[in-house]
């Protein structure tokens, strides 16, 4: 099972059955939208290789001009022209600049984040405001969290892996899943797992986000959704809006109450 946590403002996401694939763009992750990649002219030393032999070509072209153009001012302006070339590029050609440019390539690519454990703290309180929020329970094994890909293949949901190092990919060798699941160490606690989609199709947006992006929703199959688990915090509004939906959809599931254990700092669920 995996579980995702939303705020009370997003009660709109089970009462209306659809929510949004975001693009890396709109993610709390600045590192998200800046993956590092190195072409496969970088790997083989084409782009460096490319840059002397360009430098070497000015340093000929000095070497044959009359004597009297090799002033010290125009020496100056040739080294300056050479760094200037140099840098830009390299500029145009490092992981960042290369991870920058796919990843407005493939802005339609986006990502539902899931996690494993529905009683983690910190989640609670960062992504379901402050325990008032709530979380939807999804059946890992249902098709929804098993979208197909351009090609028609299946893709589990991909479980994100943390590191202190950040990595640097290989364009040829390494997927975009792999790109897209890597994240700091820091954020291990979500114990994260991501669905991507398409979203090729911008006539179904619903405006944009602060970020600039199209707000494409999805729908919820019922058949998905496993459980509902309402944050210790959460008031009898949110609880009566929470079940109406799941009257008003027919939607026959379990629906636990959190609340703080009164020993440990753990959190614990009483069904409904």
């Amino acid at each position: 099972m995996l579980f995702k946590y939303l705020p009370i403002e997003r009660l709109d996401v089970i009462e209306k059955l659809s929510i949004r694939f975001s693009p890396f763009k709109s993610l709390n992750d600045p590192f998200e939208s800046s993956p590092l990649i190195k072409t496969q002219e970088n790997i083989d030393g084409t782009y460096d290789r490319m840059i002397a032999n360009t430098l070497k070509e000015m340093d000929n072209i000095w070497e044959s001009a009359p004597d009297e153009e090799k002033t010290p001012e125009n020496k100056k302006i040739l080294e300056n022209s050479k760094n200037s070339f140099a840098n830009e590029i390299y500029k145009k050609t490092n992981p960042h600049s290369f991870g920058l440019s796919l990843i407005e390539y493939l802005k339609y690519l986006c990502i539902l984040s899931l996690s494993r454990t529905n009683s983690n703290i910190l989640m609670w309180s960062h992504y379901a405001s402050n325990h008032e929020g709530y979380i939807i329970g999804f059946h890992d094994s249902h098709a929804f969290l098993n979208q197909r890909n351009l090609r028609g293949e299946i893709v589990k949901p991909k479980p994100v892996i943390y590191s202190t190092k950040r990595p640097i990919f290989n364009e040829t060798n390494n997927t975009c899943l792999e790109l897209f699941c890597n994240k700091s160490i820091e954020w291990s606690y979500e114990e994260e797992e991501r669905i991507f989609l398409n979203h090729v199709d911008d006539r179904r947006s619903y405006g944009k986000d602060a970020y600039g992006m199209d707000i494409v929703l999805s729908d919820i199959p019922i058949e998905a959704i496993s459980s509902i688990y309402l944050g210790s915090n959460s008031n009898k509004d949110t609880e009566e809006r929470i079940l109406n939906a799941l009257k008003y959809h027919n939607i026959s599931i379990p629906v636990f109450k959190a609340s703080i254990s009164k020993s440990e700092y753990e959190i614990e669920f009483e069904k409904l």
